[in-house]
């Protein structure tokens, strides 16, 4: 279970705290001590802040009530997590830290930062374990805070060229396209993301410090390593394929347009969970091959996107080591 540091929480409440809702009776509905709100901050079970949005929505009537609330973060919030971020010389350099100092601030969530190609950089944050509408919340919370935050520390403007949202969409998109400042949203994406233009990462931060930031490396050197994400990548590249298949084209580059990222990318991705794009279309359709049951070659081929059952055949020598890995794989999780 992942944990959440309380600064959070505090800055969520005040902020609920401004439109009538009540401080002691928002820490009740979920679950939090009143100790929990003074100090240096505590970590405390990530649901409690899952559960914050979803009791704020409900008392409010607002179902856009993260992106409200978010829309309004205020730097220093998260202490360390912000200084790292604003003492940056650039906003690419800023939002680079996000990823490598997260657990500043959560144990339940990734920020990674890719270069997608000489034109895009994207922000992927993934949420390890949540589901429902908190999750839905939370990811919004954590995308168009950091959103905010690099807003307040340039003096340019900084929008988003396209982002990628898991939940479904909501009726009005007005709200949305408000906050991010572009109207290129896709929900029920496979990934939450920002896309912003290369040329962006270059902007300088007004808020820049490079003295200070020089003072805190040694503390953010200090934080726990950022949560791993091994199973996340080859999960949703096998959900990708198990759908394509049955449009009958299956390619790397298909994949990755489905889950939102570039080809060089996906297979970085996989490549960073001890797998690769062959290992996994290959494991794919052996699982696809084995639920066909008693079929000719050539029907198994056309099922596979193979052309012929030579094709098939080759790539069965193939799938034998995929099934003889697989197994290993099992076997070392029992241990």
């Amino acid at each position: 279970m992942g944990t959440d540091q309380t600064l959070l929480h505090r800055f969520v409440i005040a902020q609920l705290g401004t439109v009538g809702l009540e401080p002691d009776r928002l820490l009740r509905e979920c679950g939090l001590p009143d100790w929990s709100m003074a100090g240096p901050g505590v970590h405390v079970p990530s649901e409690t802040f899952s559960r914050l949005w979803e009791v704020g929505e409900s008392l409010l009537g607002d179902p856009n009530v993260a992106l409200h609330v978010a829309g309004r973060y205020e730097l220093t919030a998260t202490r360390l997590y912000d200084y790292l971020f604003s003492t940056a010389a650039t906003v690419g350099a800023g939002l680079a830290t996000c990823g490598p100092y997260v657990t500043a601030v959560t144990t339940n969530h990734r920020f990674d930062l890719v270069a997608e190609n000489d034109g895009e950089t994207t922000l992927y944050l993934d949420m390890i374990s949540g589901d429902g509408r908190g999750r839905d919340h939370t990811q919004l919370w954590g995308l168009v805070a950091v959103l905010t935050r690099a807003r307040a520390c340039v003096r340019a403007r900084l929008d988003p060229i396209r982002v990628s949202l898991r939940q479904r969409a909501p009726r009005d998109l007005s709200a949305f396209t408000d906050v991010f400042g572009t109207a290129v949203i896709e929900f029920g994406a496979p990934v939450d993301a920002m896309t912003f233009r290369a040329a962006d990462m270059d902007l300088p931060l007004a808020t820049a410090d490079p003295v200070l930031a020089e003072v805190l490396r040694p503390l953010a050197a200090a934080l726990p390593p950022p949560p791993p994400l091994a199973a996340a990548w080859p999960e949703r590249v096998h959900a990708a394929l198990v759908e394509m298949f049955d449009d009958g084209e299956v390619s790397l580059d298909r994949v990755a347009r489905r889950l939102a990222t570039s080809p060089r990318t996906l297979q970085r991705r996989l490549a960073e969970a001890g797998t690769t794009w062959r290992r996994e279309l290959d494991r794919a359709r052996l699982e696809r091959a084995a639920a066909a049951g008693p079929v000719t070659r050539e029907r198994q081929a056309e099922l596979l996107g193979y052309a012929d059952a030579t094709s098939l055949r080759r790539a069965a020598l193939r799938w034998s080591v995929v099934a003889r890995s697989h197994r290993s794989d099992e076997l070392d999780r029992l241990r």
